[in-house]
């Protein structure tokens, strides 16, 4: 299966939550990433250099990428794609041939609301007749209660006939942030302490809820 994880807007947590997904599925599967974000491919690529193929890893591709695509999901048991935060060619491409695509919302950016919507009118002028399965989630939303911003967000993906909302938010989280650092995945991340690790347990406990949305259904 191809998931990409897409927001024409950047900066809203696409190559955190993609790394996170690819050491999760690596644990138990044969994973690839593919990144095609031309601008900021260092981020994906620093993450990978201390990974094995095994651990999962991504690579960078750019240009006419539609057979590779396809190729990669045909090796392996899962793809992850995490494109860049504009609309080119390999995007479309990307979108031609995912069989899911996650958006995350920034809380508190209109600006990447319009980016969902931008994909999400995308998609439904690539995949027309055969639409794969498109699902948003709010990032960045606050630890504890919720804001109007996030019930902004949140009433976008509700609102959006195309987007299924995930049962979970993404909480405002540093953890993310040191496992990619590390070279892990969120669900890798171990605390240095008791105080750490329950407080990882709380990130990784948002982010299972979302994995299960998403690969629920495959176990």
């Amino acid at each position: 299966m191809l998931l990409l994880v897409a927001n024409s807007k950047g900066g809203v947590g696409k190559t955190s939550l993609a790394t996170t997904i690819l050491g999760e599925l690596a644990k138990t599967q044969a994973v690839i990433g593919v990144d095609l974000d031309s601008a900021n491919k260092t981020a994906s690529g620093f993450w990978s250099e201390n990974r094995t193929e095994e651990q999962g890893k991504f690579y960078y591709l750019s240009g006419d990428i539609t057979q590779d695509l396809k190729e990669a999901a045909r090796d392996y048991d899962q793809v992850i794609v995490d494109c860049g935060g504009f609309d080119n060619e390999e995007f479309r491409q990307a979108i031609a041939v995912a069989d899911r695509i996650l958006i995350p919302l920034l809380v508190g950016s209109s600006a990447n609301i319009l980016g969902m919507r931008k994909v999400a009118t995308i998609i439904e002028e690539i995949r027309k007749d055969q639409p794969p399965k498109v699902y948003g989630v709010a990032v960045r939303a606050p630890n504890l209660g919720k804001s109007a911003e996030l019930n902004r967000v949140i009433d976008e993906i509700i609102e959006d006939p195309l987007v299924q909302p995930c049962s979970t938010t993404i909480g405002d989280r540093v953890w993310y942030g040191r496992a990619q650092d590390e070279s892990k995945g969120l669900t890798e991340l171990k605390g240095l302490n008791h105080r750490e690790q329950r407080l990882t347990d709380v990130a990784t406990n948002e982010f299972m809820l979302l994995f299960n949305d998403i690969y629920g259904d495959e176990k």
